[in-house]
């Protein structure tokens, strides 16, 4: 069911990413490169339980930001020129940038939009983190434990030669398997959160500087971020939320769960980290997702 959930949103976010994307080339007089990307997400969606309530949740959304993003564009062609192609970044779900469409100008400069569309309230996931970047800014490698968890699973389903995928496939059709291979992969989760909290404090202060900065997209001064849900709709550019004259930051555990924590800049709540798999508790790899507190 977790697995259908986390597809059947991401089609969701998907369709309406094309939605931004078929609006830009419209305005523009641009051929729109999608379309059967967008009929195929569109299907999807509506194959779902409640799917004609998700399109309209998602049309909806887009129309209360097409003003936004017009004006927008109407500035940044007074400053990079005309508009003259409109890539999908979506798509590639690329860790390295939160944009999402991208509109590249005559000049070869681009407008970028990170852009989420939210049923009721908040903000929605910030960056997910996969191992590479975990280590990276962290400086936690957690490959030989994420080997050990599948050694443990083909311990217990005596699988010592089939690939990963088939033992995959497998699991998630044995409710008692899943059940087994959950509870195995939650020991790890639990310890990649550990190690991470720990790796945070000990970071020096610049270094945890500029990890917020990368997560937050800080140093991308043609990122916009449109947020839009029941109530509102958020814009903002990440570039100045560069953070400066920075005196404290430290990252605290979540008393609620064991996969979890929270980021205090200065002594405040301000990131909350959830140390996640992508596609499955013990059988995918692990990530982590930061959102705004």
């Amino acid at each position: 069911m977790k697995n259908r959930k986390a597809k059947s949103n991401r089609a969701q976010a998907d369709y309406f990413e094309l939605l931004v994307c078929q609006y830009i080339c419209h305005l523009y007089g641009i051929t729109f490169s999608y379309s059967q990307d967008l009929a195929e997400l569109s299907n999807k969606v509506l194959v779902l339980p409640s799917g004609r309530e998700r399109l309209k949740l998602q049309n909806d959304n887009f129309i209360k930001i097409q003003p936004k993003i017009k004006e927008i564009l109407n500035y940044e062609i007074g400053q990079k020129g005309r508009v003259i192609n409109v890539i999908w970044v979506g798509r590639n779900l690329l860790i390295e940038t939160t944009s999402d469409v991208d509109a590249e100008h005559i000049t070869k400069q681009k407008t970028r939009f990170s852009i989420k569309s939210i049923a009721s309230t908040g903000t929605g996931t910030l960056k997910n983190l996969g191992a590479r970047q975990i280590q990276k800014f962290l400086g936690v490698n957690f490959s030989a434990q994420y080997k050990k968890m599948w050694e443990d699973l083909r311990d217990y389903l005596n699988e010592h030669d089939l690939s990963q995928g088939k033992i995959k496939k497998k699991v998630q059709n044995s409710s008692c398997l899943l059940k087994w291979a959950t509870k195995n992969g939650q020991k790890y989760q639990i310890m990649l959160n550990d190690l991470c909290v720990s790796a945070f404090n000990n970071l020096p202060l610049k270094k945890k500087v500029d990890f917020l900065n990368f997560i937050t997209d800080c140093n991308d001064e043609d990122l916009y971020v449109i947020i839009v849900n029941s109530c509102d709709v958020i814009i903002y550019k990440p570039i100045e939320k560069n953070l400066k004259l920075i005196k404290n930051i430290e990252v605290k555990k979540d008393k609620m769960t064991d996969v979890g924590y929270t980021i205090f800049v200065d002594n405040k709540p301000t990131y909350r980290v959830q140390t996640n798999n992508t596609n499955g508790i013990g059988i995918s790899a692990f990530c982590q997702r930061i959102f705004w507190v």
